[in-house]
């Protein structure tokens, strides 16, 4: 069930002002922020999200206000008006925060709406380029859009920074198969088994690699493997010659 978010909030988000306009971020405001970052933590999401409405009605030029609460609408119903709005009410508030630009990243994503997403992404990481987290997303969405090369030099740069983020080598794996380059999506495989040398998984994947690329002996040895890790019958593995 939806929370009940008061109507003054939505005139707020509009732009019309509220009496509390041109105060300062007063004591109960602050209170109100962080009654609803507490609730968040607890899992008290309709607590939250009227708490975090309260203060954005109290203080409404507090960025960090639209954002944590555009946060939690986001989670509620990412497609839904009221987390675009607090969020874009954060960004118009706080353009410098990367953070902003990051969420409201993945909200396009989620919207459906990949050019958006791409330029919030990519304003995140203007803003910090050691965002890991935004470019990494911003992998992900350029995959969306085709643009494998451009989504593949972002990952390289994210797996520099962080070697052993297994999203990014596992999506390398993908995109540099798809792209042609073999030895790059074996290389990514197995950096995947060497991080996580007892997942059964990544050694079935390796095999299935090896498979499509007419390797049978690399690929019983990796089958092999993987049988070993976790011998129950859910893989159906057909025999290779």
């Amino acid at each position: 069930m939806r929370a009940h978010v008061p109507g003054l909030l939505l005139v707020l988000l509009t732009g019309v002002s509220s009496p509390a306009a041109g105060d300062a971020i007063g004591a109960e405001a602050r209170a109100a922020f962080q009654r609803g970052m507490a609730a968040t933590t607890a899992g008290r999401i309709d607590v939250a999200r009227e708490a975090l409405a309260r203060a954005a009605a109290l203080a409404p030029e507090w960025g960090l206000a639209f954002l944590e609460w555009g946060i939690l609408e986001q989670t509620v119903d990412p497609k839904g008006q009221l987390a675009a709005e607090c969020l874009k009410k954060a960004a118009a508030l706080v353009p410098g925060n990367p953070r902003v630009h990051y969420q409201l990243g993945l909200l396009y994503d989620q919207q459906g709406a990949p050019a958006d997403a791409i330029r919030e992404l990519k304003a995140a990481l203007a803003l910090r380029p050691t965002m890991r987290e935004a470019r990494f997303q911003l992998a992900q969405v350029l995959v969306q859009t085709g643009a494998r090369d451009d989504a593949i030099a972002a990952l390289k740069e994210v797996v520099v920074a962080e070697p052993a983020h297994l999203g990014a080598w596992t999506a390398l794996a993908d995109l540099y198969e798809q792209t042609g380059n073999l030895a790059g999506a074996e290389e990514a495989l197995l950096t995947l088994t060497r991080l996580q040398p007892q997942v059964a998984y990544n050694h079935y994947r390796l095999g299935q690699f090896y498979e499509r690329a007419g390797n049978a002996r690399k690929a019983r040895q990796a089958f092999a493997t993987a049988e070993q890790l976790d011998p129950r019958p859910k893989r159906n593995m057909r025999k290779l010659r």
